[in-house]
């Protein structure tokens, strides 16, 4: 044992409360993907993923990454200097005619996207402004950045406050200024005002980053992300996007004039120093860009869905904080109350929902964060819905008359469904589990009549 184990000690002992009382929602291992898993011996609705479009389960994407790995192998390598191949370069051309911009640059993951832009265009004579609810990936890339360069000046300005980034823009120690901001946040589902921060950014001589992660694929006329949707889209001097959600698949990128690309592809340290990604995910994402662009019916079913689960959440009066897109948090604003439920929905209900808890969000703003994908059936989420209302009421976080919408017909099909899905995902282990803990709790009912009576006898 060492200082390094004692360094562990008050996590662990949170972590084996939460996990005594089966309420541990990390790391559980899933047997398939998408809207349904398996895990165990259960069968789950899952609300975890942020495969918005369901593309990462498509047949053409999957032989899209077959085709890679058949043509290229299962690696290149090397990094990417030295091992770029023609798909990769097809790739970052068509991403970067996509979105409008003269060049491209492929990361194996979007992380490395991030920090590798920020530690390639900052120094110690720039002020980089960030809003106070930036990812960790943003974080860590101005981190690498001051630990190179010290003198870096890192300010902060509320979030999607456009008073307050004035207020940074303004004060500013030095005249090159980076302001970087998400165009749709991950945690709270709210956009950016992108408009009214490129007005700002003109005003004071500062360019403009932003990673539009969650945004791009789903949000805008075209799909082409939150910078679009608000006119500003040629605005933007870096922009920064994923694989990861909507394209299915795992890599980053980055979109900018050709200069700006051609300089990082020589400093970007995660990009000089990491293995390039894998033909199998450049396929996938080739694939994957070709429905983006061309058939608007994974997005339109998307917004259907959103529209559908959130007017159905308002309903039973869920708040649903600041959030206006499919990623929703469902506000409880209590610890202990929001692993309590996560836990009633997984054990009671067969649906995943991940509970945000301090740390990872502010002390106060604790919430279930329920991701909508456009794979999500109306039996599913009409399914959720009741089971969130059955589980609020229960806790009390929603009122005890709160319903799910839909006739007691609707809500027995939906019911049904839900139970052969869980059939077919699960299989004959599911079900034997399921008949065990139906034996179980009719055995505890009789146990507690028997009981009552012999109460009642006593008496």
């Amino acid at each position: 044992m060492s200082w390094l184990h004692d360094k562990t000690t008050s996590m662990h002992a949170r972590i084996d409360e939460v996990k005594r009382q089966k309420a541990f929602p990390f790391f559980r291992p899933f047997e398939n993907f998408g809207p349904r898993v398996k895990v165990g011996h259960g069968s789950y609705l899952n609300f975890t993923s942020n495969d918005y479009l369901g593309l990462s389960q498509h047949p053409t994407l999957i032989r899209a990454a077959n085709r890679g790995t058949t043509a290229y192998g299962t690696g290149l390598g090397s990094a990417r200097p030295q091992a770029t191949s023609i798909r990769h370069r097809l790739l970052e051309e068509r991403l970067a005619a996509w979105l409008r911009k003269d060049a491209c640059a492929v990361f194996t993951t979007g992380y490395q996207s991030l920090v590798g832009t920020l530690a390639s265009f900052l120094d110690g004579e720039t002020s980089v402004i960030l809003d106070k609810l930036s990812h960790a990936s943003i974080i860590d890339g101005v981190m690498l950045a001051q630990g190179l360069h010290p003198d870096l000046e890192v300010r902060w300005f509320g979030h999607n406050k456009p008073s307050s980034l004035e207020r940074a823009l303004s004060t500013a120690e030095n005249a090159k200024k980076l302001v970087v901001v998400e165009g749709l946040y991950s945690v709270d589902g709210d956009l950016a005002p992108l408009a009214d921060f490129v007005t700002l950014c003109k005003r004071y001589g500062a360019a403009i980053m932003v990673d539009d992660a969650h945004g791009l694929g789903t949000l805008g006329p075209t799909g082409r992300g939150v910078a679009e949707l608000h006119g500003v889209l040629h605005e933007i001097d870096l922009l920064v996007g994923t694989f990861s959600k909507s394209f299915g698949t795992v890599g980053g990128f980055v979109v900018a004039d050709e200069t700006l690309i051609d300089y990082m592809k020589l400093t970007a340290r995660p990009f000089m120093f990491s293995a390039s990604l894998p033909l199998a995910q450049v396929e996938a994402a080739l694939a994957a860009l070709d429905f983006i662009e061309k058939d608007p019916t994974y997005r339109r079913r998307l917004n259907w869905n959103t529209e559908y689960f959130r007017s159905g959440l308002r309903e039973l009066g869920a708040d649903l904080g600041e959030s206006t897109t499919n990623i929703t948090p469902i506000m409880l604003r209590d610890e202990t109350l929001t692993m309590k439920a996560a836990a009633y929905l997984f054990h009671g209900a067969g649906v995943i929902m991940m509970p945000f808890v301090h740390p990872g969000v502010p002390e106060g703003t604790e919430r279930l964060r329920c991701n909508v994908t456009a794979a999500h059936t109306e039996a599913q989420m009409g399914y959720t819905l009741e089971a969130l209302a059955r589980v609020g009421g229960m806790l009390g976080f929603l009122p005890k008359s709160a319903t799910g919408r839909g006739s007691t017909w609707q809500k027995a099909m939906w019911l049904i469904d839900h139970k052969v899905d869980s059939v077919r995902n699960g299989g004959p282990a599911h079900v034997a589990h399921e008949l065990f803990g139906a034996s179980k709790r009719a055995c505890g009912w009789v146990r507690d009549r028997v009981a009552d009576a012999s109460s009642q006898k006593a008496r």
